[in-house]
């Protein structure tokens, strides 16, 4: 009888737990999606990495890059203006930007290309940027499940800098 109430204290303890858990992982998200709505605000892409909610985002380091790759496909315009790509940024494309400023992303593996520097985004510090045009015509879904899928991988422990 003593051993029945004392796993029923470790279930409930258990469960209350994970309640938090996920209480505490869906504030997170909606403070993330709250600041993104801020950083899509910016009028300049080369202004990204000055922005204190951006800075915020990149606060939060892990948890972010589990929860920006949600926002990789939306395509909502934003005021933010890339001047090497001559237009307005998607929310999804500044996501990515996001998660690139946190840790750097493998190019080659997730779009096939070599880092390499654009002469017409010269000075920028967003070296995903120059690359979203290649993501959108590769497919933002298939960029999204490889780096979901490097995000998980012990490749990325193992050469994490």
């Amino acid at each position: 009888m003593l051993l029945t109430s004392f796993y029923k204290k470790i279930i409930a303890l258990i469960i209350i737990l994970i309640s938090f858990s996920d209480f505490a992982f869906s504030q997170s998200k909606s403070e993330i999606e709250d600041l993104l709505i801020e950083v899509c605000k910016i009028s300049d892409s080369k202004d990204i990495i000055k922005n204190e909610a951006a800075s915020k985002i990149s606060d939060y380091q892990e948890e972010a890059l589990q929860i920006l790759p949600d926002f990789f496909m939306d395509d909502s315009k934003t005021d933010v203006y890339s001047k090497c790509l001559k237009r307005k940024l998607s929310r999804g494309e500044v996501a990515i930007i996001l998660c690139d400023r946190i840790e750097i992303m493998p190019y080659f593996q997730l779009i096939g290309m070599q880092n390499f520097t654009f002469s017409f985004c010269e000075n920028n510090p967003n070296f995903i940027e120059s690359y979203l045009d290649i993501i959108n015509k590769q497919s933002i879904k298939k960029f999204k499940e490889k780096y979901v899928l490097w995000l998980h991988s012990e490749d990325r422990k193992d050469t994490r800098i």
